[in-house]
């Protein structure tokens, strides 16, 4: 009641009122969902053992909400934060005389920026994680979307940059939004951080009217590939997100054709998985399918779902991570997997084949994949040219592989171009980048390059290119050479051979002949002296070729010997 005279309430019933006061009557929406506003302590969780197991990061995850601007019939959320959420949704329904559900709100932590500083910063304003070694990843987010819309973007990046700026953290992001380059196209961080964020498309699915039926609110999967290769065209690091997928007819086309959408070649991983056979996850995608009419896809679901389920699921699960087998290389493939008892021995040889094993059985047995954290990449500015230069050397590399001369002289190119910029724009060494992009181990990558080096020497010399080897096998001997002794031995072979009569072994012979390695025994070496001087005195003899292949053959028992 307002004093008669002054018509202003008392100071206690001012306060209590304020305590009390309804939400103004135009409440902020997004999604046409109501937003609410927890009071919370943090946003970083340090450690997030969950999702270092799932090998998303490093222990350390980034969440500015509690629940998404968008409604998905799979997501596990609600049941994981109705404790902590549930006081703030039944008053917010009190108020409202309403009945929502946890999916039916959006919930944003209040002061979230200041939050993050108080956990990056000292009192004094120092870091508090400024060791230059601690390279951790950060995974954002658990719980909710981080480009659901404009504003969510912008705070994401407000967040990434604070954690950039003091820190020296790699930042993982995960969206279902096509809005998610825009933290790259719109500069909304700056470029010299744009190496240590990780970019990730949710696609369980390529089929437009499938997402639309299981993943309200969100923009279509086209347009989120969209956005993926606008990153993946300006060389933005990138990770594929395989999950969830549904039951499928044919699990190898699935798995080539969403592979193919996604380019996993210029994925670092890719992460994939089934849905949960926990909760309620089937059963409401059921549903939700055959409220969209989509009968056929709501039928493949209901045979992995439902009473005594568990045998056809795990089917469901197994046809889907051997489909990926044969599209995703093992050092790439991330497939999370759930286990039991009875199942834990099935899937524990396959953890080298991209299976990662989680659940408690997995961690009783021993299962768990546990991995370093990875270096950081260096932030290059690349120019047009300099990327123009990058497309041509990786398609001759890519297309070369049988025409190896061509593609070590490419690849060595990459490794050599401006003190190894172009391999660095996005990996943080030169084995990661051949991983990635061809699957090439460490000493092949680095035989091509020397392969291609000594090339580049016989270009320098001008020598004929009919001269040139014409395998990288033929060169590869000359490798265990100083560089400075590789052009006079082949010079040397070339002078008592044709080039088209040059194999591998003959450029053995020589080598050896020149520098033995310490392992072969002097009456060996002088062997092989004497074997190349025959070859060369006969090599006008009418029956050369035969007298070269029996030379060949003592030369392979001398080495025998």
């Amino acid at each position: 009641m307002k004093h008669p005279c002054t018509g202003v309430l008392p100071i206690s019933l001012f306060y209590l009122n304020l305590f009390w006061m309804t939400p103004p009557a135009e409440r902020e929406t997004m999604n046409r969902k109501p937003v609410l506003y927890r009071e919370a302590k943090t946003v970083l969780t340090l450690p997030s053992l969950e999702f270092q197991k799932k090998l998303l990061c490093d222990g350390i995850t980034l969440n500015l909400g509690d629940a998404c601007a968008y409604s998905c019939e799979f997501c596990y959320v609600g049941a994981a934060m109705t404790k902590i959420d549930k006081p703030l949704l039944d008053l917010h329904n009190s108020r409202n005389h309403s009945t929502l559900g946890f999916s039916d709100v959006v919930i944003r932590r209040r002061n979230p920026i200041e939050l993050l500083r108080g956990q990056l910063l000292k009192t004094d304003g120092s870091p508090i994680h400024s060791n230059r070694r601690d390279q951790r990843v950060v995974y954002s987010s658990t719980l909710v979307d981080v480009a659901a819309n404009m504003a969510l973007l912008r705070e994401t990046a407000e967040a990434c940059n604070l954690i950039l700026e003091h820190t020296h953290w790699q930042i993982r992001l995960l969206s279902k939004s096509n809005l998610l380059h825009k933290l790259v196209e719109d500069k909304l961080i700056p470029e010299r951080h744009h190496q240590r964020l990780i970019f990730g498309f949710s696609t369980g699915t390529l089929d437009d009217r499938v997402a639309k039926a299981i993943e309200t609110g969100t923009p279509l999967v086209s347009k989120r590939l969209q956005s993926l290769h606008w990153l993946q065209d300006r060389g933005l690091r990138t990770y594929g997100m395989i999950c969830p997928s549904l039951p499928q007819t044919d699990y190898r086309k699935f798995s080539r054709e969403i592979c193919e959408a996604i380019r996993i070649d210029r994925c670092e991983h890719v992460w994939a998985e089934v849905i949960n056979l926990r909760g309620n996850s089937l059963i409401r995608c059921l549903a939700s399918l055959r409220n969209h009419g989509l009968i056929a896809e709501a039928e493949q679901v209901a045979a992995v779902s439902g009473t005594g389920s568990g045998e056809r699921w795990e089917e469901y699960a197994r046809a889907t991570f051997l489909a990926h087998t044969e599209n995703v290389p093992a050092n790439k493939l991330r497939f999370l997997q759930y286990v039991g008892g009875t199942s834990a021995d099935w899937w524990s040889p396959l953890r080298e084949k991209g299976a990662v094993l989680l659940g408690r059985t997995a961690e009783e047995k021993g299962l768990l994949t546990r991995l370093k954290a990875t270096a950081p990449a260096v932030a290059v500015a690349l120019q047009e040219a300099d990327r123009e230069f990058l497309r041509s050397r990786e398609e001759i590399v890519t297309t070369g592989i049988k025409a190896s001369i061509a593609a070590a002289k490419a690849l060595h190119d990459i490794h050599s171009y401006k003190g190894g910029m172009l391999w660095r724009n996005g990996y943080p060494t030169f084995e990661a980048y051949c991983r990635a992009r061809w699957d090439y181990g460490k000493s092949h990558a680095y035989r091509l390059v020397e392969c291609g080096s000594f090339i580049q020497e016989l270009e320098t010399t001008q020598s004929p290119i009919g001269d040139w080897p014409r395998t990288e096998s033929q060169i590869r001997p000359l490798l265990t050479l100083p560089k400075e002794e590789r052009l006079a031995c082949w010079q040397e072979i070339l002078s008592g051979n044709s080039i088209g009569d040059i194999t591998a072994k003959t450029v053995k012979a020589a080598t050896l002949a020149r520098v033995p390695p310490k392992a072969i025994r002097p009456q060996q070496v002088k062997a092989h002296k004497t074997l190349l001087n025959l070859r060369n005195s006969l090599k006008n003899h009418p029956n050369n070729d035969r007298i070269a292949k029996l030379l060949s053959q003592i030369g392979e028992l001398l080495d025998q010997d």
